[in-house]
């Protein structure tokens, strides 16, 4: 009786760990999205109804409420063992309901896949009829096969949400959330009775495991396209952007040149005024021409920031557009003349500029800042962007600030991204004393990636 007794507490305590491998799977896509706090709190209740569930069970067994059957144990498995870690993760984890559908979807059809090779492999050493006499085979069999998929697996879990979080994607996961359901359902209604049906079944498992990879390769692919085409309209609407404020310092530019003229024309005139000023002795009325011609002469001229045009042109139209609107701004820059990410590197800029001109718009006028900084060494640029921002940012696990919590900073994350990616550049942040930085290393002189 004891070692009958013994043989329910080990069966069930092994059991419940053949859950938790499909526990850490439903929780890693989301692990980069959480505060230490929550991590910290889901940690603790996964271990409580870890607890929980086993003395649950082995009460309910013990008080014959429950059979000690290979049946009872499916049915725990397959409609209450996951439930409680997966309502914990839906009320901390939030709002991506239709992501843990999904993910708990594809992580129960893989569950599934490496209950069919476990069984397999145990039926190898016992006969269909005593089974289940050596159940805790089969469940260290199948902790070991999971354990040995995790570098399979692990790469998809982790990206399929991070890859893709700078982009709006809830209404592709509300459509493609229920396919993995819609197969794993068959698989569940012929699979829970007492009796081992993995050799009937063998084939339509392998089609289950088909279906599940196919799944998750349509909604990585249909993600990559969304990806792309948010890109190609970001970068659109970045170029527009870019072409209005050209626009508008082309006009600053020409005003300039009709202001040149006029002093050019009129430069006669006031050398023989000077001249006649000087003849007299009217020192002073002398000085006061010269100081309105310098301001003539001041107004026209063009302030150059960087030896390469684009990026000399890109940094004139925002150090204007930062003037216009009272943000002190401080620029030094050393770049080569030519290099070949220059017209990247410049759109770049400028929307960095712009963004951080936008941020400043929202700090008190006596304390607004922006400085930007760059210089070539060896072969690489380094440049940083600096800005004041006194409100609470959080930054993506990227180092970028979120869209859903910092719209209005405005650094565009997947401009960065892309010029990252492209290029081969290496950036990080900070926030701290009161100031956003943005820090990036652009490698000069490699060969990059063919991107639109």
């Amino acid at each position: 009786m004891i070692e009958y007794n013994f043989t329910i507490v080990v069966t069930t305590f092994l059991f419940t760990m053949t859950m938790l491998p499909s526990v850490y799977l439903r929780y890693l896509p989301f692990r980069t999205v959480l505060g230490d706090e929550v991590r910290k709190t889901l940690l603790h209740g996964y271990a409580t109804i870890f607890f929980c569930e086993n003395a649950l069970i082995l009460l309910l067994i013990f008080s014959n409420i429950l059979s000690y059957t290979l049946e009872t144990y499916k049915h725990i498995y397959f409609f209450a063992g996951y439930a409680p870690y997966f309502a914990l993760n839906l009320i901390l984890i939030r709002p991506y309901l239709a992501q843990h559908a999904f993910i708990l979807g594809i992580q129960q059809i893989l569950a599934t896949t490496i209950a069919t090779c476990a069984a397999i492999l145990t039926l190898l050493f016992v006969s269909v009829d005593h089974f289940f006499d050596y159940v805790y085979l089969f469940f260290l069999i199948y902790l070991a096969l999971y354990l040995l998929t995790f570098p399979l697996v692990l790469p998809f879990f982790r990206q399929i949400f991070l890859r893709f979080s700078s982009i709006s994607t809830e209404r592709f996961w509300l459509y493609i959330a229920p396919l993995p359901f819609l197969v794993f359902f068959h698989e569940i209604f012929h699979s829970v009775g007492d009796k081992v049906l993995v050799l009937d079944f063998f084939i339509s498992r392998l089609i289950l495991a088909g279906a599940a990879i196919f799944i998750a390769l349509v909604a990585w692919r249909g993600l990559e396209h969304i990806l792309q085409q948010a890109a190609t309209t970001e970068r659109s609407l970045t170029l527009l952007r870019r072409m209005n404020s050209f626009r508008a310092y082309t006009r600053s530019l020409q005003d300039k040149q009709a202001r040149l003229a006029i002093v050019r024309h009129d430069l006669r005139h006031n050398a023989k005024m000077l001249a006649d000023l000087i003849a007299r002795g009217e020192d002073e009325a002398a000085i006061k021409l010269i100081q309105s011609l310098n301001y003539q002469i001041d107004a026209t001229s063009v302030e150059h920031f960087a030896e390469n045009s684009m990026v000399d042109s890109a940094l004139a139209v925002y150090v204007q557009q930062a003037r216009e609107k009272n943000i002190p701004i401080e620029v030094k820059i050393d770049t080569p003349s030519t290099f070949a990410a220059e017209v990247d590197f410049a759109l770049l800029l400028s929307n960095l500029l712009e963004n951080a001109i936008q941020a400043e718009e929202r700090e008190a006028e006596a304390a607004r800042d922006i400085r930007v900084r760059a210089r070539t060494a060896g072969d690489s640029i380094f440049l940083s962007i600096e800005n004041r921002c006194s409100s609470p940012l959080k930054l993506s696990p990227k180092g970028l600030p979120t869209r859903r919590i910092d719209a209005g900073h405005g650094y565009g994350t997947r401009s960065v991204e892309i010029f990252a990616e492209k290029y081969g550049a290496e950036f990080f942040t900070e926030h701290t004393d009161g100031y956003f930085r943005f820090f990036m290393q652009l490698p000069l002189g490699q060969d990059f990636k063919n991107q639109s």
